[in-house]
């Protein structure tokens, strides 16, 4: 100790150095000072940001919160691969009813061009010794005018049904009565 003390005597003894010595170390203690200040303010400000996301409990592992925050995302992130998986399926699924319903109602539409879809019923009395109309003429077309007329007659002592054969609006082998074309005038232009 005493060799280490004599080496500084030739400091200690020169107030001059002493003075100097004493401010540089003021300096330094100064630098120090407003260093901690500034790392006290900082980490002040990184406590208040932290708050937001940390709960209120004082005794939190961040790096525990961290772990489970990430499993969290990760595990979303694979339902969300699934969903997104499912969805692709089920568009491709639902492309293929909206096809195979479309080929439906396409098929559909030209099964009902040759269905019934104009009638036409027109009531008649030809005899004047029978009361009412109890006769009467039907007239059952498609989309195209083809069809047919049904003509049913009652008289007193008998009753008669005809059936006429209609295409594109005429009838080509039989002729038609005139209630007959009037009913069938009625479905043509219903």
């Amino acid at each position: 100790m005493n060799n280490y003390i004599s080496t500084l005597e030739p400091f200690l003894s020169n107030p001059q150095i002493l003075f100097w010595l004493f401010v540089s170390y003021a300096i330094i203690l100064l630098i120090f000072f407003i260093i901690i200040i500034t790392l006290c303010v900082k980490l002040s400000k990184t406590k208040k940001r932290l708050k937001k996301f940390l709960p209120d409990d004082k005794n939190i592992d961040i790096e525990k919160m961290l772990v489970e925050y990430n499993q969290n995302v990760t595990e979303f992130l694979d339902r969300e691969k699934e969903i997104l998986e499912k969805i692709e399926n089920n568009k491709q699924s639902l492309s293929n009813d909206i096809e195979a319903t479309n080929k439906l109602i396409y098929l559909t539409n030209e099964k009902l061009k040759s269905a019934v879809q104009k009638v036409s019923i027109v009531r008649y009395n030809p005899f004047d010794d029978v009361g009412g109309d109890l006769c009467y003429a039907i007239a059952l077309l498609n989309e195209n005018n083809d069809g047919l007329v049904i003509n049913s007659i009652y008289a007193r002592d008998a009753c008669y049904t005809y059936a006429k054969e209609i295409i594109n609006g005429e009838c080509p082998k039989h002729k038609l009565a005139q209630e007959e074309i009037e009913v069938l005038e009625k479905a043509i232009n219903s």
